[in-house]
């Protein structure tokens, strides 16, 4: 518990400054794919780089480029869309990390009108009904555990680093 509370801390302490530290090499622009996390050095990612991704996918309309993938985490640029269909994650949890815009978060409850997806451990929904809502803006962090329903309503400029972690 220690250990996942310092680092939700360092996470959101790190966003909210405009960097990202993790255990990877340095990400060289949106082109780039995402890099794989060595083992031996730390990595950054600068400001100026995550704005041009997030520019880039905003221009090609694509709402999630990974920066690090490690096969057990991951670390992604993500734009959310009104339209995004709520989810259940089986085996993976999610910390969003909210660096601009706004929106509310709807958590809990139940998926309304549950399929899953194909190729992957997600279910997904047209709503969730009794969930929780929580507004979000810039330099707030959500945690959502495996298997909690998660979606996002009010969605204005909204662009968070999504972390997600197997907890397979």
């Amino acid at each position: 518990m220690r250990a996942f509370a310092i680092t939700i801390g360092t996470v959101a302490v790190l966003a909210v400054g405009g960097i990202v530290v993790a255990q990877v090499g340095r990400t060289g622009g949106p082109a780039a794919q995402a890099a794989l996390a060595p083992k031996d050095r730390a990595s950054y990612f600068p400001n100026t780089d995550l704005q041009s991704t997030w520019k880039d996918l905003e221009a090609r309309q694509v709402i999630n480029k990974r920066v690090l993938d490690e096969g057990k985490y991951s670390i992604n640029v993500r734009i959310v869309r009104e339209s995004d269909a709520p989810l259940v994650h089986a085996q993976s949890i999610d910390i969003w990390v909210t660096t601009a815009g706004t929106a509310t978060a709807v958590t809990g409850g139940q998926i309304v009108e549950p399929q899953k997806r194909p190729n992957s451990d997600d279910v997904a929904g047209s709503s969730i009904r009794n969930g929780v809502e929580q507004p979000l803006q810039a330099g707030d962090v959500l945690y959502v555990p495996a298997g909690v329903p998660h979606g996002f309503k009010n969605v204005k400029g909204f662009r968070a680093l999504l972390l997600r972690f197997d907890t397979k």
